[in-house]
């Protein structure tokens, strides 16, 4: 990847990452645990903050096709996949449903005890994908040793973290750990990627103090 695209690729990805780790924890300090954080006043708008950190973190996601390079192509197709497709099925899709829709119905009726019909049939494959892609993206990542181990380890410890154990504010310690992740990865992209300067001649630095 050339080396501006690349940038504003790292740039998005922090970027994203910190807002969607503000927004989420913000959320859930501000409206508490349970189904009454659906009805606090600040829920949907701090929320909407963590949705819109979770887009940018997908427009960023190339960054970190640039930091792995050109080894281990199909290991790193599918790590890319196994983390986009769960960050905008879950995060971005079942995101607008936590953000939007159960604030609605806390109001009108109350919240229903089983999950929406059809929401699990969504979720389930991007749950697997998510499974198989992120063990391999962290594989990726240690073989390809151009970033930090630990971001390798942290990617093979989020899906199993998120596999549904955690409950309230804590369920989001994955998303916490991703975030942290893909911002040593954007760190890392720019760091590589920064313009080299050229150093200066010798004797253009003569010719300058003579004129």
């Amino acid at each position: 990847m050339p080396s501006t695209p690349a940038r504003l690729s790292a740039a998005a990805l922090i970027t994203g990452s910190v807002v969607a780790t503000v927004g989420y924890a913000a959320a859930f300090a501000a409206n508490g645990n349970g189904d009454v954080r659906f009805t606090g006043s600040s829920w949907t708008g701090l929320y909407m903050i963590a949705l819109f950190g979770d887009v940018i973190v997908l427009l960023g996601l190339p960054a970190l096709l640039a930091a792995l390079g050109d080894r281990s192509r199909r290991l790193n197709l599918f790590g890319y996949v196994g983390l986009f497709v769960p960050l905008a099925v879950l995060n971005v899709g079942e995101g607008c449903v936590e953000g939007f829709v159960k604030p609605y119905l806390a109001k009108h009726g109350g919240i229903p005890k089983n999950d929406l019909p059809g929401l699990s049939a969504f979720e389930l494959p991007a749950v697997v994908i998510m499974l198989v892609g992120m063990v391999c993206l962290g594989v990726a990542v240690w073989r390809a040793g151009t970033l930090p181990k630990w971001i390798a380890v942290a990617f093979v410890v989020v899906p199993f973290l998120g596999a549904g154990w955690l409950k309230d504010a804590a369920s989001l310690t994955p998303d916490y750990l991703l975030f942290a992740a893909l911002t040593a990865v954007g760190i890392s992209v720019l760091r590589s990627s920064a313009p080299a300067t050229a150093p200066v001649p010798a004797h253009a630095g003569a010719q300058a103090a003579l004129s």
